[in-house]
């Protein structure tokens, strides 16, 4: 399977090649210099499942406001219009996907997985203080998306690739690339940008395993790469990996972190999970 492997998917199921309009309005109204809050707050309000799902989130722990929010302006006003949007475009992809079948996968291990790579991912951000740690959040709760895409196109080649890993007692993506020539990192690289996504997420998901690959933005995939490897080590949900991958040494002096902000990061995570789990999973 290669890119040209993957445009033949998206051309058989060109729903997985966009995703919902209510994205793209809110993307449009975000990067429109002309725009109000009040045009963003409309275009994320014309979905009231999306509505919910954030306010359900900028009144999780994640924000800890000290009162309640009850609209999309106030929280606009309180998280940013880029951060929002990173977490309209979170919901959306969880969304976008909890509605198509996909064999052999738990769905709800799955996102957990996703959700605890995202959180740690923008807990270790926010140890380095990076701006716009949402940024990191997101493309931690893609870098698994591949796998979805294989399993729910490839069920043969997906059940081989799985009785190849517990032959061989190896890593799932390397199972991946014996069998198919490919993985779902580079998979899942090449639909965030069928769907025209920032770069830096792209390059994020594509090289999350080979971390030393990622030349454009090293910081986001040595992030998201740790956090892979945490997230599996703590066994928060599942993607369907049974080991835990090894941590790539230039990846964590990268992000030059002491173990006692390790032990605050994995304690963040846990604070926040089950909140953020609930309020992207209720309904989805």
């Amino acid at each position: 399977m290669n890119a040209s492997a993957v445009d033949t998917i998206l051309g058989l199921n060109p729903e997985l090649g966009t995703l919902p309009s209510v994205f793209h309005r809110v993307e449009s109204a975000v990067n429109d210099p002309s725009s109000s809050f009040d045009a963003i707050s409309r275009a994320i309000e014309s979905d009231t499942t999306l509505t919910a799902k954030l306010l359900r989130i900028a009144n999780s722990s994640l924000y800890n406001f000290p009162t309640r929010i009850t609209s999309i302006d106030r929280a606009i006003s309180v998280i940013g219009t880029q951060q929002l949007r990173d977490q309209v475009l979170a919901a959306t992809v969880i969304r976008h996907f909890s509605h198509l079948p996909v064999a052999g996968v738990d769905m709800e291990s799955f996102w957990r997985h996703s959700i605890a790579t995202a959180l740690l991912s923008r807990s270790l951000a926010g140890m380095r203080r990076e701006s716009n740690v949402e940024r990191f959040y997101v493309a931690g709760l893609l870098h698994d998306i591949g796998r979805l895409l294989m399993f729910m196109h490839l069920p043969q080649k997906s059940t081989q690739i799985l009785a190849s890993r517990d032959q061989a007692q190896c890593l799932l993506h390397q199972a991946e690339q014996d069998i198919l020539g490919t993985n779902h990192a580079q998979v899942g690289g090449d639909l965030l940008r069928a769907w025209c996504l920032p770069p830096v997420f792209e390059s994020a998901v594509r090289y999350h395993h080979q971390p030393a690959q990622a030349i454009e933005y090293p910081m986001e995939t040595a992030v998201v790469h740790v956090a892979d490897c945490i997230a599996n080590a703590l066994r928060l949900g599942s993607s369907g990996e049974r080991f835990v991958p090894p941590l790539d040494d230039g990846a964590w002096q990268r992000l030059a972190l002491s173990e006692n902000m390790l032990e605050r990061v994995i304690h963040y995570t846990d604070t926040h999970y089950q909140q953020v789990v609930d309020a992207f999973m209720e309904g989805a």
